[in-house]
């Protein structure tokens, strides 16, 4: 039994990757010295494009519209495949992000600047998606883990969590006894390490 690692995205790739190509697509280009900005933080992702919407389009009306500043542009996106037709952004952006746990993008105006705002997940980062999927926790099972050992094993490689004795039976709320018993089992299994001596061991995954 193995454990690899695997990268949690904040964000869906495809949301963030529309956004830039609706961008170099549609901003304003004679005005100079105003750059895309492309902005992280500790909650969110936002993307800046100078120009701001076409005049007579507002928010609400973005959806679905089909005309673009750059006809030139988007014709070689769509030739390149980049973009599939004109005015499906904005809904494939909002569609990528529900799909991901997210919540929609937000769009505004700021100043002469057209903004998309991504949210992302924050500390519930775990909450999108398992390192340890369905199946693998079933053949987990089979091998006759509990539910301890299970989730002390997603701690170790989702969170980088190490447990020392005590720290187990804080976690779980377990005696002496019982933390041996699970943790002999795993060691057992090849599935932890120990790590360290004396007052300062811990187990972390193999």
């Amino acid at each position: 039994m193995e454990f690899k690692r695997v990268d949690i995205p904040e964000y869906p790739y495809e949301a963030i990757r529309e956004a830039v190509v609706n961008a170099i697509a549609h901003r304003n280009y004679f005005r100079r010295g105003a750059p895309i900005m492309f902005s992280i933080f500790d909650d969110r992702t936002e993307i800046s494009s100078p120009g701001g919407l076409l005049p007579g389009l507002n928010i609400k009306k973005l959806e679905g519209h089909h005309e673009t500043r750059n006809k030139k542009i988007c014709e070689i996106f769509h030739e390149t495949k980049d973009m599939e037709k004109f005015g499906t952004g904005i809904g494939k952006m909002k569609r990528f992000m529900k799909e991901h746990g997210l919540p929609e993008p937000e769009f505004l105006e700021e100043g002469d600047f057209f903004v998309v705002k991504f949210y992302g997940p924050g500390d519930k980062i775990l909450d999108l998606v398992s390192n340890i999927p369905e199946e693998r926790q079933t053949d987990l099972k089979k091998l006759g883990l509990n539910d301890r050992q299970i989730e002390v094993l997603r701690l170790m490689v989702n969170e980088d969590r190490v447990f020392s004795n005590r720290e187990y039976q804080k976690q779980f709320d377990v005696s002496n006894q019982t933390f041996v018993r699970d943790m002999r089992f795993l060691l057992k299994l090849g599935l932890v390490a120990p790590k360290g001596k004396g007052r300062s061991l811990r187990y972390m995954a193999k």
